[in-house]
């Protein structure tokens, strides 16, 4: 049996405010339980708590957001670096081998340690980074010093670490059979344990050692200690930031501040606390030391600062950078010489290198994709992409900041004018924009002789779902399923939105607490869509009203947090499965965001004797990829939406995006087995999903043929007009007025 902690969720919960948080979390796939380390150690479990994890994604190409008191120097930035996959250790295993760490040791180079899993204990290995004029390969060797205590090592894939300490010598942490946290060092071929240490049993810290012998520990809660070896006593110990962000470098400490915004330094020599590196950062960092300069990484991009003090300036931007993602599990942060090597918490932790173009790696072609927002999913998909076509530069815009862009209207009308200059993009993402409108006006290129062969490969619902007269101008990547918890209601009491809410004002609310109006405002958007305009291209304005006033209705009836401003989260698949199960809640809206996400749902229900029940037969697209019709590069477009839906890219899981629309990626996931996994705490705990339960899930999957996406003006006009009635800014009929108006004009604009 394996136990995902659920500390990390109530971590969230507090400093989100969102109390309506699910403890499931993210899963990782059966065959890949090597990967399990890294997510479950990483913030894509939540519990990496920066401020970052409410915060929104960059702006690629608009006005990124810069954080405050972070110098900019132009005359420092590094530019033309290139993106490289470095090839996967596990390539070289010999048979199926798991992750337990990955560092920088002494002699700058990197170290990969796995661990194989026979007959009942784990034999050690360490992998060798190797780049030279013949390529970049992998030495192994085993490690027979770790087989003293590899039969005492807990069942959990991700509680052992081998490392390296400052001091030269070798130590493993991990967390034994015998319900301790042990931690020993190597002597010859066999490990001696330090005793006296003060560790909790918790598989969230990350261990070190200094060049004195003293040993540093960081964990989920935010403390660094710094212990002696001889007793275990404790030595010093100061509040920090995520553990991750720990970096050792002789007898330093670096390490987040408590915020995670700054870098403090802690010199174990002295014993005491030396500048702190100032910055402002708002996301969540990994830290590196090279020589006298200590550098961060985090999805706005790379920052430097002098070990002796001062501020951190970036160097890198995070452009299309893999880290740029907000889904990436940017995991460890390495600096050799002018090239840094980043650890994803991906496919067994996957490791990219970054470094100067040189003359064989300057692109002869380009490729410009658009959105109108940031999109995870198209962002990891370029970095995969460049890596396999390195004479292919993709430039990845977003209408977010651009000039003289607004609103949603103001960018699309921008977009809109370059694409009939014929100066647009090649790669339009369609997500938020007006479908209907580019199909009619056919701007959109036929997919159908671009994808070939492939379309047999991909799931038929969705592809009728976007075939007009066997044309298809667009697909998505990824694909949301909302379902609902219901246990002892009658269908009539949601069917509608008006009975919704009504069924919510005779109970005194009815869902989590903890929403955010933003939050229900969302949930009401995609459960129950007004029909805005009607089929003569006029405004309904009965459906704004309605709208408008049981939106307020519902936010008054469910207390609706009108004190924070957080993201909403019912697209996310932040759903509360423990309230649900608890019988704190006895309905509730919920959306399944791919292969790993039914986890403890089924147990909920079974536990309550409630239902899980579709939404119609709805689904929410997610990455609509479309070719501009117009543009001169169709077969470089084409190479890419092909690259897009095959079996690899597919397959590659992207945070909560969604499931992927190919067949043999879905019939995988159909094959589940998380019923090891539980959540949970105290005495409540839930089982995740099994093989059959999953098979019924991607069943359901496969029959989903009715997408909604909103698009992004109607949206925004709504949102204004409904928040503007709610906090007593406008009566209901000058809201209603605005709206109309607002949508009227942009009905007008098509």
């Amino acid at each position: 049996m394996k136990v995902k902690k659920s500390i990390l969720w109530l971590v969230y919960v507090i400093l989100s405010g969102c109390m309506f948080l699910s403890c499931s979390g993210n899963k990782e796939q059966q065959g890949k339980e090597n990967e399990k380390n890294i997510t479950e150690n990483n913030e894509t479990d939540f519990g990496d708590t920066e401020k970052s994890d409410i915060t929104e994604g960059p702006n690629i190409t608009g006005d990124s957001k810069i954080e405050k008191n972070v110098t900019e120097v132009k005359s420092e930035a590094l530019e033309n670096y290139v993106e490289k996959n470095i090839p996967s250790v596990y390539e070289y295993a010999q048979g199926k081998e798991h992750f337990c760490n990955v560092l920088i040791n002494r002699e700058n180079k990197i170290e990969f340690y796995t661990y194989n899993d026979e007959e009942g204990s784990r034999h050690f290995f360490q992998y060798t980074l190797v780049e030279d004029e013949a390529g970049t390969t992998w030495e192994r060797e085993a490690l027979p010093w770790c087989d003293s205590f590899g039969k005492e090592i807990g069942e959990g894939d991700d509680w052992v670490k081998v490392f390296v300490g400052e001091d030269g010598n070798d130590y493993a942490w991990y967390l034994g059979t015998d319900g301790n946290a042990h931690l020993v060092k190597r002597v010859e071929n066999y490990s001696v344990e330090i005793m006296g240490l003060d560790w909790g049993y918790s598989n969230f810290i990350e261990p070190a050692v200094l060049e004195n012998g003293n040993i540093v520990m960081a964990n989920l809660g935010r403390e660094c200690s710094v212990y002696d070896p001889a007793d275990g006593s404790v030595l010093e110990r100061f509040r920090c930031g995520f553990y991750l962000s720990l970096c050792v470098a002789g007898n330093q400490i670096y390490i987040g501040d408590s915020l995670g915004s700054s870098v403090q330094h802690y010199d174990a020599q002295k014993k005491e606390f030396a500048e702190t590196l100032t910055a402002g950062f708002d996301t969540t960092i990994r830290t590196a030391v090279s020589g006298d300069d200590v550098y961060v990484c985090n999805m706005h991009g790379i920052y430097r600062a002098k070990a002796s003090g001062g501020q951190f300036q970036k160097v890198l931007d995070a452009g299309t950078y893999h880290f740029a993602n907000d889904s990436a599990n940017l995991w460890k942060f390495f600096v050799i010489g002018d090239s840094f090597y980043v650890a994803y918490g991906e496919d067994g932790c996957s490791i990219k290198k970054y470094f100067p173009a040189g003359e064989d790696d300057v692109a002869e072609k380009s490729l410009e994709v658009y959105s109108l927002k940031t999109n995870d999913v198209i962002l990891d998909m370029i970095s995969e992409f460049q890596d396999m076509y390195p004479d292919t530069k993709i430039i990845y815009e977003t209408g977010e900041g651009a000039d003289g862009s607004v609103t949603t209207a103001d960018r699309i009308r921008a977009l809109n004018t370059r694409i009939f200059a014929g100066d647009g993009p090649d790669i339009l993402l369609m997500d938020g924009m007006s479908v209907d409108s580019y199909f009619e006006k056919g701007l959109l290129a036929d997919l159908s002789p671009v994808l070939g062969d492939l379309k047999d490969e991909l799931t038929e619902n969705i592809l009728s779902a976007y075939t007009v007269d066997g044309i298809i101008c667009m697909l998505p990547a990824r694909f949301k399923v909302p379902m609902i918890l219901a246990c002892g209601q009658e269908e009539e009491q949601y069917d509608t939105l008006r009975a919704f809410v009504e069924y919510s004002e005779e109970n005194g609310g009815v869902m989590s607490p903890g929403y955010t109006h933003a939050n229900i405002f969302e949930m009401l958007y995609y459960n129950y869509p007004p029909k805005l305009i009607s089929e003569e291209q006029t405004v309904n304005r009965d459906a704004v009203s309605e709208f408008l006033e049981l939106f307020k209705r519902l936010c008054i009836s469910e207390k609706a947090d009108s004190t924070n401003n957080w993201p909403a989260t019912y697209l996310s698949g932040l759903n509360p499965a423990n309230f649900f199960a608890q019988g704190k809640v006895d309905f509730e809206f919920i959306t399944l965001t791919g292969g790993y996400s039914l986890g403890i749902y089924p147990e909920a229900v079974k536990m309550r004797g409630g239902q899980m029940l579709p939404c119609r037969r709805r689904f929410y697209p997610n990455t609509l990829v479309a070719m501009n019709a117009l543009s001169r590069k169709q077969d470089l477009a084409g190479d890419f939406v092909r690259f897009v839906f095959s079996y690899k890219t597919q397959k590659r899981d992207v945070g909560s995006s969604g499931y992927p629309i190919h067949k043999t990626v879905l019939d995988e996931f159909a094959a589940l087995d998380m019923s090891k996994y539980i959540s949970g705490g105290g005495d409540f705990w839930l089982r995740d999903s099994g093989p059959e339960e999953n098979a019924k899930m991607i069943a359901y999957v496969k029959k989903v043929d009715e997408p909604f996406m909103p698009e992004g003006n109607l949206w925004d006009i709504m949102m204004e007009g409904a928040m503007a009635y709610l906090n007593g800014k406008q009566s209901l009929e000058e809201s209603v007025e605005a709206v109309v108006g607002k949508i009227q004009l942009y009905i007008y604009e098509q």
